[in-house]
C-alpha cells in the first residue's frame, strides 16, 4: 500500500491470483468509503474491471462479515450485488485485509442523481424499494449487530434499539456533558416505545441503504439499479432501520423518491412517519459517534438536526 492507496503493481499482482489473464492499466479510488477504501482496477478491456476493497489492518472480521453477508444474499436469490472473486487477510499481499469483487455496471447514484428528472428518481427509488424488500425477506433469529454471529442478541426491537441508543448517547454525554439533550432524547424514545411493537420480527438489515451505496446505469429504457454494495454495517434488526436511514440520509421529504421507494417496497409501513422520526433520533446519535471518532467537524450540525427533530414532535 502507498499513502494514496492501491498501486497499479499491487492490483496487477492481486488479479494474477484472482482473475488470471487480464491486463491492468491503472487504479482509481472510488467514491464513498470514508473508512475502508474501494478501488476500481482498470483493465485493458473495461469489461474486466474489478473492485478491490481494502480494510484497516485489524479489520479482518469485516472482510469475513462481508463475505458471509454477500453469500447469504446470493443463496437467498438476491442478484443485485457484486460477485466475489477473491481476497486475503492481513497476511496477504497488501499486509491488510482486502476483498476482490466484480464491478457493478454504472456509477454511484449519489454522484449522478443531480439533474435527474423526478420520473427517473422515482424509478430508481422504486427499484431500491424492491431491493430493500429482498433484504427484509430474510428473517433472523434475534436483533443485534452481525459479525460471524448476532452480537449481544436482543429479543425485541425495543430492547435492541434502546441498547443502541444507550451506547451511542453515553459517549455523547461523556464527551460533551450535554445532559439536557441526552435526557430529552431518552425521554423522546421512551414516550414512543409502543412503536417498536409494530415490528413483526428481526430481518436482515443493510443498515446503510443510501444513495452512496447504490449503483445505477443509464440505459435507453431509463436508469437501472444494478446493485448495492458495502455490507460492513449489516445487522439483524427492525426493517424500519433501513427505511428510516434511507429517508434521513437521502430522501429528506423528496416526494418522488419517497413514493418510488414505497411503491417498490410494497407499500408504506403502518405509522411510518412516526416510526421514521423515532428511529432517526437514535440514528443521529450513532451518526454523531461515527463522525466524532473520525474527528470530523460535523457533530454539532448532527445534534442540531436531532434537536429540530425532537422539537417537531
Amino acid at each position: 500500500m502507498t499513502e494514496d492507496g492501491l498501486t497499479r503493481d499491487q492490483a496487477a499482482e492481486i488479479l494474477r491470483e484472482t482473475v488470471p489473464g487480464v491486463s491492468v492499466v491503472g487504479v482509481g479510488r472510488m467514491d464513498g468509503g470514508v473508512v475502508s477504501g474501494a478501488y476500481e482496477v482498470l483493465c485493458e478491456d473495461p469489461a474486466d474491471n474489478v473492485v478491490v476493497k481494502v480494510y484497516a489492518p485489524d479489520w479482518g472480521w469485516k472482510l469475513s462479515k462481508e463475505i458471509r453477508i454477500y453469500r447469504l444474499l446470493r443463496d437467498k436469490g438476491v442478484t443485485k450485488i457484486p460477485t466475489l472473486l477473491g481476497g486475503a487477510g492481513s497476511d496477504g499481499l497488501l499486509g491488510r485485509p482486502y476483498l476482490v469483487m466484480s464491478k457493478l455496471p454504472g456509477a454511484n447514484f449519489e454522484v449522478i442523481n443531480p439533474g435527474m428528472t423526478d420520473a427517473d428518481l422515482r424509478s430508481v427509488y422504486r427499484q431500491m424499494g424492491q431491493l430493500m424488500a429482498q433484504f427484509h425477506a430474510i428473517g433472523q433469529e434475534a436483533y443485534g449487530f452481525l459479525t460471524s454471529e448476532i452480537m449481544d442478541p436482543q429479543p425485541t426491537s425495543e430492547a435492541h434499539m434502546k441498547a443502541v441508543l444507550a451506547e451511542a448517547s453515553r459517549l455523547y454525554l461523556d464527551e460533551t456533558g450535554d445532559r439536557d439533550t441526552y435526557e430529552e432524547a431518552h425521554a423522546y424514545v421512551a414516550e414512543r416505545a409502543d412503536l417498536f411493537n409494530l415490528c413483526d420480527g428481526p430481518v436482515l438489515v443493510h443498515n446503510d441503504f443510501h444513495e452512496g451505496n447504490v449503483m445505477v446505469e443509464q440505459t435507453p429504457g431509463g436508469p437501472l439499479v444494478t446493485g448495492i454494495v458495502d455490507m460492513e454495517n449489516a445487522m439483524a434488526g427492525d426493517p424500519m432501520v433501513d427505511l428510516a436511514k434511507t429517508h434521513s440520509y437521502s430522501i429528506r421529504g423528496h416526494r418522488a423518491k419517497l413514493e418510488g421507494l414505497f411503491e417498490g417496497y410494497g407499500g408504506a409501513p403502518v405509522e411510518w412517519e412516526r416510526r421514521v422520526r423515532l428511529f432517526s433520533a437514535i440514528h443521529l446519535f450513532e451518526l454523531w459517534r461515527f463522525f466524532y471518532k473520525l474527528e470530523a467537524d460535523t457533530p454539532e450540525r448532527i445534534i442540531a438536526d436531532l434537536r429540530t427533530l425532537m422539537a417537531a414532535g
